[in-house]
């Protein structure tokens, strides 16, 4: 039985029937900002964190798969099939059941080569993804609290929409371990201020804005008059 896959573009690999032999991510690598104090031996200044959160590099996957067909026709037109899937798309959804469910990273498929023996009528395949960020990302906004889907290791139930008719400040968290920036969609004529910001809002909805929740707890003073909802997806380390 075939337990490990991926899913990319129009390719599926256990649809298709190969069989997952290795996945092999490269190491996680930080984008480092350093200084060093003249002067003053083995002293070093680092900024890594001047941007709230520790930047790092695209994270580097390779899979292997390998696969039996009978027929020689079939062996040699697996080569054209699983190009075409997977190369007519560019930075997409990543899915891999070595991570948990409702969760993909944003790759792109970066190599890929398909190997035929005709002695044993395998077909191997390598593909190569450069996932960009190089974490996870939820497929379920914060704040659904959907039973079903619930994940009791990376979840938290909480109340992402609010009726505002003067001023409160209200929790919002970010169980992810990046700062978002949420999507907000508002009603009437709304306030948001955060540490960083205050940012007016009238009815729409409003994306890429300078409201930033960072991971954890964020105080979010809301004023004015209408509703706001917050639309956001965490991100963890896979």
């Amino acid at each position: 039985m075939i337990k490990e896959k991926i899913i990319f573009g129009d390719f599926d690999s256990q649809a298709m029937g190969f069989d997952l032999i290795a996945r092999t991510p490269n190491a996680l690598e930080e984008y480092e900002i350093t200084d060093t104090i003249p002067g003053v031996q083995g002293s070093l200044i680092d900024y890594s964190m001047m941007f709230g959160q520790r930047i790092f590099k695209p994270l580097i996957i390779s899979y292997s798969f390998s696969g039996h067909f009978a027929t020689y026709a079939e062996r040699h037109a697996l080569e054209g099939i699983i190009k075409n899937q997977i190369n007519g798309y560019g930075t997409s959804k990543l899915y891999d059941s070595n991570i948990p469910e409702n969760y993909y990273f944003l790759a792109k498929c970066s190599s890929n080569a398909v190997t035929v023996s005709d002695q044993t009528e395998e077909v191997s395949v390598v593909l190569q993804f450069t996932c960009n960020p190089p974490f996870m990302i939820s497929e379920i906004a914060e704040g659904s609290d959907e039973w079903d889907t619930f994940n009791f290791d990376y979840d938290v139930s909480q109340d992402t929409s609010f009726t505002v008719s003067s001023t409160d400040v209200v929790p919002l968290i970010n169980p992810g371990k990046t700062i978002l920036q949420p999507k907000m969609t508002v009603t009437g004529t709304v306030s948001v201020t955060t540490k960083d910001t205050t940012l007016a809002l009238s009815a729409g909805t409003y994306e890429n804005t300078q409201i930033y929740l960072y991971p954890g707890i964020n105080s979010i003073t809301l004023s004015g008059s209408g509703t706001i909802s917050f639309e956001f997806y965490k991100e963890l380390f896979a």
